[in-house]
């Protein structure tokens, strides 16, 4: 890598890949609307002459024009709308993002001179199951934030039919937490309950996710960039199910004292279940997440002030 594009590089995941990128000496363009990303994430990223940052919108090719002046070699295409309760309530929204966005940065790099397209696509495409699933499962997905991802897997099939000497990269992302957290999940929520003193309500305590910390995702997308050209997919997690009663109870060791906590029926999910990876596939690269669960929320905590 040498000249790297990030859509949506001052959000949650794509500011700690930008940050991670720029210490490899990497000159970096950043793409990103800040609906949901912050100029301070991108603020105390080092020299800014590596640095390029473009505010635009992925779904009005206009904004996308520097890309080509740019000419990436490689693209982090981070750029999405994640929430899964957000996608329920905007559909169309979802789509236009997720989907037409994709393909619209697709188009801006025809022309460039890129070796590696890296599309995180996530483990919602796999719907729920007792065992961690593996690469070859069949995708089925359940919701609009699912298939979205799935469809967006699809556009860069056919990106790689077009461009096959370019090496096109599908990462599934599984539940990826952190500092600059932008969307109101479980762990952000249970963060601002501790610390504004409130009672953690929550749904469900059994499901188990793969919960995998922030770096150890960006290091996992890095990762995936070497080797040669072809259609590749790999899993982004840890291969460890944590369920939330597991957050909580580490939390409480960490910090020494018992959460206040209450589950409240409006929370529920009725159709839940538990959603983990197997992550071999994408550990023969050399990569290994380096943060356990308790690590990783200790980071959290600290970065949070709540230690």
């Amino acid at each position: 890598m040498e000249k790297v594009l990030v859509t949506g590089g001052a959000g949650f995941i794509g500011s700690h890949l930008v940050e991670s990128l720029l210490a490899l000496d990497n000159d970096v363009l950043v793409v990103d609307d800040f609906s949901l990303g912050r100029h301070q994430h991108l603020e105390e990223m080092g020299s800014a002459s590596k640095l390029t940052v473009v505010e635009g919108d992925i779904r009005n090719p206009r904004d996308l024009g520097p890309i080509e002046e740019f000419a990436p070699d490689t693209v982090f295409h981070m750029a999405a709308i994640h929430f899964i309760p957000y996608c329920h309530s905007h559909p169309q929204e979802a789509l236009d993002v997720n989907v037409i966005g994709l393909n619209n940065v697709v188009r801006a790099v025809r022309c460039a001179p890129v070796k590696t397209f890296v599309f995180p696509s996530s483990g919602a495409i796999y719907g729920f199951g007792s065992a961690p699933w593996s690469e070859s499962a069949p995708p089925r997905p359940d919701e609009i934030y699912g298939l979205s991802k799935w469809l967006g897997e699809q556009i860069l099939s056919i990106f790689h039919e077009d461009h096959p000497q370019v090496r096109t990269v599908v990462a599934r992302l599984f539940n990826t937490y952190g500092p600059r957290e932008t969307n109101p999940h479980v762990l952000p929520d249970i963060m601002n309950c501790i610390r504004d003193g409130r009672t953690i309500e929550l749904g469900n305590l059994w499901p188990m996710r793969d919960l995998i910390y922030v770096t150890d995702t960006t290091s996992g997308l890095i990762a995936t960039v070497d080797g040669g050209p072809g259609l590749h997919c790999f899993n982004v997690g840890t291969g460890i199910g944590s369920a939330i009663n597991d957050v909580l109870q580490t939390i409480e060791r960490i910090r020494g004292k018992k959460l206040d906590l209450e589950q409240v029926s409006n929370r529920v999910r009725k159709n839940d279940g538990h959603l983990i990876s197997n992550p071999r596939k994408l550990m023969e690269t050399g990569w290994t997440p380096k943060y356990s669960l308790l690590a990783g929320l200790t980071e959290l905590l600290a970065w949070e002030g709540l230690l």
